[in-house]
């Protein structure tokens, strides 16, 4: 992975909202894998806002979940946040030896593209899936993403997501319904953080980390 810049993809929610976060006027969010560590910036400092859930539940003591209606720029401008969630956050743990990570979802996906092309480095798209397991959603956004690169790079794997993409390109959002993930928000009563993931390229802001580890919204 030394020398890749890596996109990290987790469309329901995590890279969705974490791109809002950035849009609404965040300094920076750092990404933890455990509760723990969470808790631990947040304990050092009492200024930080503290976001994320556990398998699509609140966790107690927290400030904010994962949706990004968590996030209105009232609350979040010129303030730095904490997110921790089940599979998002964790994939970008798993990344930690790239040399370059950015995050990308439906919403920033062409600039996300135009982002990791920018680094004229071997480009590599890492898909969170749900608890160990592929997401449509992601595999779409993966394909929306390949979509901006030239032909030439692609991999027999970005061919599939590309294919799964353009397929459904027209009805983007009707196909995200139809994901498993996208089906168990529902029935959580999250319509409006299903509907608000799966449109596509309103955001100019692509997350990119740090040497410290936070991410920031792109120069």
């Amino acid at each position: 992975m030394d020398g890749c810049s890596v996109l990290v993809i987790d469309t329901l929610r995590a890279t969705t909202t974490l791109t809002t976060i950035l849009d609404r006027g965040a300094t920076k969010v750092l990404t933890c894998a455990s509760l723990d560590e969470a808790f631990h910036y947040k304990r050092q400092d009492s200024t930080l806002i503290l976001g994320g859930e556990r398998h699509n539940r609140p966790v107690p003591g927290f400030d904010a979940g994962n949706s990004p209606f968590d996030y209105p720029s009232e609350l979040v401008e010129g303030r730095a946040v904490i997110l921790t969630t089940t599979n998002g956050t964790q994939a970008v743990a798993k990344v930690n030896g790239a040399e370059r990570v950015g995050l990308a979802c439906l919403l920033n996906a062409a600039t996300a593209a135009r982002w990791q092309q920018e680094q004229k480095s071997e480009a590599l798209v890492v898909c969170a899936g749900t608890v160990g397991h592929v997401s449509w959603e992601d595999v779409l956004t993966a394909g929306a993403v390949i979509n901006e690169w030239s032909e030439h790079d692609w991999t027999d794997a970005a061919r599939l997501a590309w294919t799964a993409f353009t397929v459904n390109q027209a009805r983007i959002a009707q196909s995200i319904l139809q994901s498993r993930h996208a089906q168990h928000l529902l029935s959580s009563g999250m319509e409006r953080d299903v509907s608000y993931a799966a449109r596509i390229n309103q955001s100019s802001t692509v997350p990119v980390r740090g040497p410290d580890g936070w991410f920031y919204r792109n120069a």
